[in-house]
């Protein structure tokens, strides 16, 4: 059982910190999918 938690929490983490650390460096799917002539909101 603590094994299995264990392995939740480090899912947990690798994941938030996997979509934190990508779009910090700037692999966001509306960087990657846009060119310089696409119009985005807020950008």
């Amino acid at each position: 059982m603590k094994a299995m938690l264990s392995a939740f929490v480090a899912m947990f983490v690798i994941a938030f910190g996997a979509n934190f650390a990508l779009g910090e460096l700037g692999f966001s799917s509306s960087e990657q999918g846009s060119g310089v002539n696409v119009r985005l909101s807020d950008e």
